[in-house]
């Protein structure tokens, strides 16, 4: 707040003392009354105007809600909430607080700018969220209001809800975050009926409520009185299950709690409904109901003493005392335990042994204390089976699931565990982080978890425990051998170190290829997280001559290239046969590459060995040619009806005859291309003049030194052409410097 706004709200507290001082001192309390009221809205304009320009000095710095926006708008089909006029404060912050219906409820906000201006040059968005989905774009309505439409996800289960608005353009990017505290009104009830209850027997009473997803219904049991209870969901559908402990009319006082509240009149938040009273009629069992301790017992088969527990007391139980347990009341029943009486305890329960045989559920109806044949109590627990693991399979992104054990550092799985007793076990998974979520897969055959597993971590095999026992079922980490592009392969041919996925292009060096070494960029492999362990490389080596011969084959297998000790998981990297030097070609060559003739080929194919990969992998060519510029020859020739001129001699000569060019020629091939010879040549040597007039008294035949220039057809491999000549000579008979041009007859030899 700047500082003319806090001399204002001095002022106006100044004024309201003022007037209450007059209020005492004036005879006229009357009037005194009227000075206080006209403070009290002085007071009140005061720090109004005081938050407005407060409001309008933030949307010139750093923007907030309420300076940028003059109204909030969130609508749903019947409903309407305005920001700051539903606003409520939670956890010390302000939330724009609505009113649901529906888990996916549908809702369209309008964003009224304080200051159309404002928006002239920024853009508003919304940052995505899991909470929900964005169904239109967002537009500026009429150069009004801004308007967008949003489906929520599980308004129940959506923690820290809120809308984070951004505000594009200007000197940055600001994030403005709207705080939403969705409330609805929620109901539970049940209906016990008519029907009585019985000592240590439990009954389950559907629940009635109009949002089921909304309560918490946590499956933990509670006593109250002579009652226990607990709040479950099993397939879509709550439950209150009830267990009373003695006989008589017994009540149940309940207040559900749910997991997003309700605004009461005075718009307080509350998590509990209005507390309900219940009234049960408990009657006792035909035989008495005597309670074991513990709820549930494990049958371990390996375990023939039997495990402890403590059992109601009662007159009629005797010490040192075999009982049959059966889970029916007439004879020939199956045997589900024996129980064997230790002795009586000072807390009126009785010691005693029991040794399961068969398993039971609670759910499955009571339990039968027998004396031989005769029952003599009833009671009622949970046999369960030793939690045992026969399956581990192992689903990654994008995959199917897999029996494969092997997990890999810096991944999340989802691990799904099969066997028995699974419900009850409480897994543990050795320095592994469990990030499983609420409605993951768990019961008696099934257990599922997702993992996620560390990128540093040190051991090789993660054991499963269970409530602090190993299980005897591991899984195992495995490292990367995954094929990563080829630019950790370095090809240094004369010219530095080149990445070998770049040499994409045939390469012509025109100078001795000394060597071609082959090197490792270790550093590159292993980049934080992005783990590929280590290359598996094979290397061949093919090198032909200038007529396309085969000049040697070479294959280099099992090249092992290991992340460097920049990896994480470089401790687990180190082998003997990881290659940490550079690979000269010339120290496995027999034929070197230094003394390879021109236009001699060198071709390298460096690839993931495919059998290590499954078949994947990549693989690059490289063709390195031995270019030669220039090239020299003889060259005999027939230049006809050559074009003479005679230095000092006037006048223009006519065509000559048939001539004979002996000539050492430089031809220059195309830099670009490979053996392309250029359509030119230089050279020097001898010129008979009419070497074919053979009359005696024929006096234009001479020899003469030339220096010839020469234009040929563009023919490859062509031992006849018919070249174009120009150049300059000297006669050797005349005495006479002479330039020359015209067209001849060429023989390559």
């Amino acid at each position: 707040m700047n500082g003319w706004v806090f001399m204002n709200l001095i002022i106006s507290d100044l004024y309201f003392l003022f007037a209450i001082m007059m209020y005492r001192r004036l005879i006229n309390k009357e009037l005194g009354k009227i000075l206080i009221i006209m403070m009290k809205n002085i007071y009140i304009f005061s720090i109004l105007l005081g938050f407005s320009i407060a409001g309008k000095a933030q949307t010139n710095g750093t923007p907030t809600l309420s300076g940028v926006f003059r109204h909030i708008t969130l609508q749903s089909d019947t409903f309407s909430f305005q920001y700051p006029q539903d606003t409520v404060i939670f956890r010390q912050e302000t939330h724009l607080a609505f009113y649901y219906t529906s888990e996916e409820q549908v809702v369209e906000v309008r964003l009224t700018p304080a200051d159309k201006a404002y928006f002239a040059k920024r853009t508003l968005g919304l940052a995505p969220s899991a909470d929900y989905d964005l169904l239109d774009s967002i537009l500026f309505v009429n150069d009004r209001y801004f308007r967008f439409r949003l489906r929520f996800k599980s308004i129940s289960k959506s923690d820290f809800l809120q809308l984070t608005l951004v505000i594009g353009g200007g000197e940055r990017t600001h994030y403005l975050p709207l705080r939403l505290f969705p409330y609805t009104r929620t109901t539970a009830l049940f209906y016990p009926g008519n029907d009585d209850l019985y000592v240590g027997e439990e009954k389950n009473f559907e629940l009635i409520t109009n949002n089921l997803s909304n309560l918490k219904l946590d499956g933990v049991w509670r006593k109250q009185g002579n009652i226990e209870y607990r709040l479950t969901e099993r397939d879509g559908t709550g439950y209150i299950s009830i267990i009373p402990s003695a006989t008589g009319t017994q009540r149940l006082r309940i207040a559900f709690e749910t997991r997003k509240p309700f605004l009461n009149e005075w718009r307080q938040v509350r998590y509990s409904l209005e507390e309900q009273e219940f009234t049960f009629v408990a009657r006792e069992s035909r035989l008495r109901f005597l309670r074991i301790e513990q709820r549930e017992i494990i049958r371990e088969p390996d375990n023939r003493e039997g495990v402890e527990i403590q059992l109601d007391n009662d007159r009629l139980l005797q010490i040192h005392k075999t009982y049959r347990i059966e889970d029916r009341e007439e004879r020939g029943g199956p045997l589900v335990a024996e129980l064997y009486t230790v002795r009586r305890l000072s807390n009126d329960r009785m010691l005693c042994l029991i040794r399961p045989y068969l398993y039971h559920r609670i759910s499955d109806g009571y339990l039968f204390i027998k004396d031989g044949d005769q029952p003599q109590f009833i009671t009622n627990i949970n046999i369960l089976p030793e939690a045992r693991i026969a399956r581990i399979s192992i689903l990654r992104e994008g995959q199917k699931w897999t029996t494969e054990r092997a997990v890999f550092p810096g991944e999340t799985v989802e691990v799904r565990l099969e066997g028995e007793g699974l419900g009850q076990a409480r897994f543990y998974f050795e320095d592994i982080e469990d990030v499983s979520s609420d409605t993951i897969i768990r019961n008696d055959k099934v257990a599922n978890y997702v993992l996620k597993i560390p990128v540093n971590i040190r051991k090789s095999t993660i054991d499963i425990y269970n409530q602090g026992r190993r299980t005897g079922s591991s899984l195992t980490v495995r490292e990367y051998e995954r094929p990563r592009p080829l630019d950790f392969v370095y090809v240094d041919y004369g010219e530095g170190e080149r990445a070998a996925n770049t040499l994409n292009q045939l390469i012509l060096y025109p100078n001795t290829v000394r060597d071609v070494v082959l090197s490792f960029d270790a550093a590159k492999i292993d980049r934080g997280e992005q783990l590929y362990g280590k290359q598996i490389l094979e290397i061949d080596v093919r090198i032909t001559g200038s007529r396309n011969e085969l000049v040697e084959m070479l294959t280099v297998n099992n090249v092992e290239v290991c992340p460097d000790e920049t990896s994480p998981r470089a401790a687990f990297y180190r082998s003997a046969s990881c290659n940490r030097q550079g690979i000269p070609l010339n120290s496995r060559l027999s034929r070197k590459t230094h003394s390879l003739d021109d236009w001699s080929k060198i071709e390298l194919t460096i690839r993931h060995k495919r059998e290590r990969y499954s078949g994947e992998g990549y693989s690059q060519r490289i063709e390195i040619v031995r270019q030669k510029l220039v090239t020299f020859d003889i060259d005999v020739s027939f230049p006809a009806g050559l074009v003479i001129k005679k230095i000092g001699v006037d006048g223009f000569p006519g065509l000559g005859g048939i001539s004979l060019a002996m000539l050492a020629q430089f031809s220059f091939y195309d830099s670009e291309q490979v053996k392309r010879l250029k359509p030119f040549k230089i050279g020097a040597g001898f010129l008979a003049q009419n070497a074919f007039n053979f009359n005696p008294d024929a006096s234009d035949r001479d020899l003469g030194l030339v220096v010839l220039g020469s234009l040929y057809p563009i023919r490859k491999e062509a031992k006849l052409n018919f070249p174009l000549y120009g150049g300059a000579g000297y006669f050797l008979n005349q005495n006479k410097f002479f330039f020359l041009i015209g067209p001849g007859i060429r023989v390559n030899f």
